[in-house]
């Protein structure tokens, strides 16, 4: 550890230049943009900036990639805060109850909460890939695709605990989000499911679905409810927009377990921020003594899913610096940074090119530091700029959402798909049907699909892979044991209520 600290205190010597310091400061705040558009995530960031850097020395060239990468999971919170319209998937969570406190005239307080979670985890995440890289990717290269599976077997079996107050509905809309999930060609035999046109071949686009279900849906509901933002008078001083001391003490437990959930998730290939966020998110509505306020602005359950997202980025970075399996779609874009300045991602990276990687992750630090700064600077802009513009609020919100639908694949069929689910979320809202589950189930079953594909090969047909080996044996008995208590907690919170009200 002694080592480490050593290597990144020279690095930080070497890499603090007034012009990497500067490209660090810009790099975030593009960053921060990009990650503020409806269907433009980290992937997207890193690729446009990446042409920047031919011609860079490797340090430069990846701090500034590295940058922008942590600045668009700062980004993805505002326009899921503010209008809710996530700009990229793990910020869905983020606008459960962030979206709800702008309602209730919190935007600027919903906002520094998020810039200091986001700041915590991504802290918290950084020192762990400082410390334990090596430790944490011996550990997860020993994970198979029948722990992966498992992995999601009790992501899924989560969704009980998103169900609320009716678990058929919540049902329902699993239900729909797992048929949704398997248009498109199979993953073993390339055989078409549900392909009645082209576009479909590779299923369809998460982004889209998460433009159209909580942006459009958002405007057609606000529309017919006639409904303007609890906005207040103008105000520019930043005080009233950080945190205060009993806000803080609220998140606090709720950022550290974020930031720990963020980080371990963050270190599994494939598994990435969007998961991160809805585990932390889970796991403080379990733990909270009040789960009903959640989804109405409860400041736990925006802090947590904040640090979770943020603390993934470095928890990412560690099997991509030392296996060189990517951890998500941006890293994935990052081992081809890494490849085209001349570096070979692996078990030796970190010793043959230490100088290269130190300072890239010293980048990451002060990229951090800097991103809490500008954050919390700008928020008075963001809101008294949405409070100018909110009686025009719809029809931006809508010209945001096709733009970001068309950037996807820069066609017209993603217009489509996202004006289509605008329509099935605006009468979900309707029907008081939940969007938590219809998601939730949306990510993770190809990915559940994928392993046990994988799983059953591996095991030549036979289903005892699943509980020969000891991990997979565990994380059966967690799924069990989170449906007896999903179960049993629906006719006991009956049964208090009943009590409660006799």
């Amino acid at each position: 550890m002694q080592s480490s600290i050593i290597e990144l205190v020279n690095a930080l010597s070497q890499f603090a230049t007034p012009s990497n310091l500067l490209m660090i400061f810009v790099a975030g705040l593009i960053g921060t943009i990009v990650g503020a558009l409806p269907g433009l995530g980290p992937s997207a960031g890193i690729a446009l900036m990446m042409p920047l850097t031919f011609g860079m020395d490797p340090i430069s060239g990846l701090s500034l990639l590295t940058g922008v990468y942590m600045g668009t999971m700062y980004g993805g919170r505002l326009t899921a805060i503010l209008i809710n319209t996530p700009g990229d998937a793990p910020a869905i969570v983020t606008a459960l109850d962030g979206y709800p406190m702008m309602q209730q005239g919190k935007g600027g307080l919903a906002l520094g909460i998020s810039a200091v979670a986001s700041f915590i985890g991504g802290m918290f995440g950084l020192v762990m890939l400082i410390f334990f890289a090596p430790v944490i990717a011996e550990y997860a290269i020993y994970l198979g695709p029948p722990e992966y599976f498992m992995l999601m077997l009790l992501g899924l079996s989560m969704i009980i605990v998103l169900a609320g107050a009716d678990p058929l509905k919540a049902t329902i809309t699993t239900l729909f989000g797992v048929l949704l999930s398997t248009i498109g060609s199979d993953y073993v035999s390339g055989n078409t499911r549900f392909v009645v046109v082209p576009e479909l071949i590779e299923g369809v686009d998460f982004v889209a679905v998460i433009i159209g279900l909580f942006g459009i849906g958002e405007v057609l509901s606000n529309v017919e409810k006639r409904v303007l933002l609890n906005m207040g008078k103008p105000r520019f001083r930043i005080s009233e927009f950080i945190p205060g001391v009993e806000n803080l003490r609220k998140i606090s437990m709720p950022t550290l377990r974020g930031s720990l959930i963020g980080t371990m998730i963050g270190v599994l290939p494939g598994a990435g921020a969007t998961i991160a966020t809805f585990v932390s998110y889970i796991t403080e509505r379990k733990l909270s003594k009040t789960p009903e306020r959640f989804g109405h602005g409860a400041e736990e359950g925006l802090a947590s899913p904040e640090a979770a997202n943020n603390a993934a980025v470095p928890g990412s970075l560690i099997p991509l610096l030392t296996l060189g399996i990517p951890g998500s779609g941006g890293t994935a874009i990052m081992l081809g940074a890494l490849i085209m300045f001349g570096l070979n991602p692996g078990p030796m990276l970190m010793i043959q090119s230490a100088d290269i990687v130190w300072g890239a992750i010293a980048g990451l630090v002060i990229a951090n530091l800097f991103l809490l700064g500008s954050n919390v600077l700008l928020i008075p802009l963001f809101v008294n700029a949405l409070r100018l513009i909110q009686r025009h609020l719809s029809s931006i919100v809508v010209a945001f959402c096709l733009v970001g639908a068309f950037a996807i694949n820069y066609g017209t069929f993603d217009i489509w798909i996202a004006a289509i689910f605008g329509l099935v979320g605006y009468l979900m809202k309707k029907a008081d049907y939940p969007a938590g589950p219809f998601i939730l189930a949306l990510v993770l079953t190809p990915l559940a699909e994928n392993y046990l594909r994988q799983s059953i090969m591996i095991g030549q047909g036979s289903w005892a892979i699943f509980f020969s080996r000891p991990l997979t044996g565990l994380f059966t008995s967690l799924v069990l044991l989170v449906i007896a208590i999903g179960l049993l907690k629906t006719p006991m919170m009956k049964f208090f209520r009943a009590r409660r009200s006799a």
